[in-house]
């Protein structure tokens, strides 16, 4: 019989650390000090920040897995939400394959169902695990290694300064603002704004107008040769612009690092930043057929999950759609969380989508979770899932119909790491 409950006291915690150096080698030392720095940083985080727990699966009273819940609000199309967010599964080596892991991510979908939050997120160690589980891919990164002078260049630098953590409520507002205009986006809480000055590297520089933060910068530096001190890279860790002057003079404040600086190292979900820059090639000589040139590196991560449909939808009553009226059946399978499975009448009448009573229907749409929540997120056009034979439709004439009502959605952003 099995036990998930919050972790509590030392004890639990070293044999919890113990759990994760072995699931994750390749980013826990296993040596004593390693592990006691590990474990009280994970001891202290869940005493002191309100948004993160620890919680266990213990089985015959010994904890063999435990993972870490994130409590978290973001900006779903145009509205703040609450999502939760898991992250740190971890199941020890001698109970793997056992059902550990499904136990915890069962209780984490309904943990969160329990509190009225519709959907959850999660960064995947396998994303194909994780999509048998009912998750949904996310928006991809992109990773650009630009040379410095490919930046634009503006006329002035004369707004930009180093902020430091006396900026802190200027740098929340701006951030916050970026927040509120940007799908996808989760609000920091105050830990990770304390972390960002706690780390020594941490570099910020900010665009300041009337004393007011219009666009930031966050990036630390990265030797290239073990023998030559002047190669480096510069890492872009956070790049937030409200404004296209903002962005220039944080463009100029690049290209101005050339002299220092060989390539910079900008992992950003937006796919159009070749039309920013003057050159997107990644230093590459290669060639993709028939004559193309290696620019970004692209990776998948971030996946959603709807943990409950009808609510879900319900969060969507202050868009509207531009499409023609139609009554829509949808049945969505998901056989992870069957409380979740099911048919769903949809009527979109005047611009307004509604759940309904049963009734006549216009068209039937049959859909798994994991794409549901991809598509309702905005990640991806129905017309391509119903070319992947992902999304079944009974009338192919309201293809286009049912294509325009999620083509309606902007596509997510989101930088935050858990």
């Amino acid at each position: 019989m099995s036990e998930i409950r919050k972790l509590a006291g030392e004890a639990e915690f070293t044999t919890f650390v113990d759990i994760v150096a072995n699931a994750y080698p390749g980013i826990l030392a296993s040596t004593p000090q390693e592990k006691q720095r590990f474990k009280e940083f994970l001891m202290n985080k869940q005493q002191e920040d309100p948004v993160v727990d620890f919680f266990g699966l213990f089985r015959e009273q010994q904890l063999i897995a435990g993972m870490r819940i994130h409590y978290y609000e973001m900006n779903l199309h145009g509205q703040k939400a609450k999502i939760g967010g898991v992250g740190l599964v971890a199941v020890d080596l001698l109970h793997k394959k056992k059902g550990a892991a499904k136990e915890l991510i069962e209780e984490f979908l309904q943990m969160f169902k329990e509190q009225g939050v519709h959907q959850v997120a999660l960064y995947p160690f396998r994303p194909d695990f994780y999509k048998k589980m009912g998750f949904g891919y996310g928006p991809n990164m992109y990773q650009y290694l630009l040379e410095p002078s490919s930046f634009q260049k503006g006329s002035t630098k004369e707004n930009l300064f180093y902020a430091n953590e006396g900026d802190t409520e200027l740098l929340k507002a701006c951030y916050n603002r970026y927040v509120e205009n940007q799908h996808g986006m989760i609000y920091k809480t105050e830990h990770e704004w304390k972390a960002l000055f706690k780390n020594p590297e941490n570099r910020i520089v900010a665009v300041k107008k009337d004393n007011k933060i219009e666009g930031y910068l966050v990036f630390t530096f990265k030797k290239q040769s073990e023998t030559n001190f002047m190669l480096n890279k510069l890492i872009i860790k956070e790049f937030i612009y409200e404004t296209p002057e903002a962005l220039l003079e944080l463009s100029t404040f690049l290209n101005s690092q050339a002299d220092q600086i060989q390539r910079i190292e900008w992992n950003t979900q937006d796919e159009n930043i070749r039309f920013l820059v003057n050159d997107a090639r990644n230093g590459s000589s290669e060639l993709i057929p028939s004559v193309y040139h290696p620019s970004a590196t692209s990776g998948i991560g971030l996946m959603y999950r709807i943990i409950d449909v009808k609510g879900f939808i319900g969060q969507l009553s202050h868009i509207r759609f531009i499409t023609s009226d139609v009554k829509l059946k949808l049945t969505v399978t998901d056989t992870f969380f069957p409380v979740n499975q099911g048919e769903y009448s949809l009527q979109l009448k005047d611009g307004k989508l509604d759940i309904r009573e049963s009734g006549d229907v216009d068209v039937e749409m049959k859909i798994d979770i994991s794409d549901l929540s991809s598509l309702f997120m905005g990640v991806v056009p129905l017309k391509d899932l119903y070319l992947y034979s992902k999304v079944e439709v009974s009338d192919r004439t309201f293809l286009n119909t049912l294509n325009s009502i999620f083509a309606t959605f902007e596509k997510p952003v989101c930088i935050s790491a858990f």
